[in-house]
């Protein structure tokens, strides 16, 4: 089965890193056999992932390795923060 590895993964954890390879392995049609994950520094993971034969064209499309934008939520307007007390 072809592997792709490196992957460098920025994440909190290894929990982390390995979720964010699998979701967006699935949104992009890519099945996964199998996915190690090695700390590679302090924020970075290094992940190999395991794929069918058949997904290699797919793979090669996939950018699973792409970074990924985390949007932060600011509390709904109307509600009352603790200074406007």
């Amino acid at each position: 089965m072809p592997e792709l590895a490196p992957l460098t993964i920025t994440a909190r954890n290894r929990d982390q890193a390995e979720y964010l390879v699998r979701s967006r392995a699935q949104q992009r049609g890519v099945n996964i056999h199998r996915l190690d994950v090695v700390p590679a520094g302090p924020g970075a993971w290094l992940v190999t992932v395991t794929v069918d034969a058949s997904d290699i064209a797919t793979l090669a499309a996939a950018a699973l390795d792409e970074d990924t934008q985390v949007l932060h939520f600011r509390s709904h307007p109307s509600r009352p923060t603790a200074s406007d007390r």
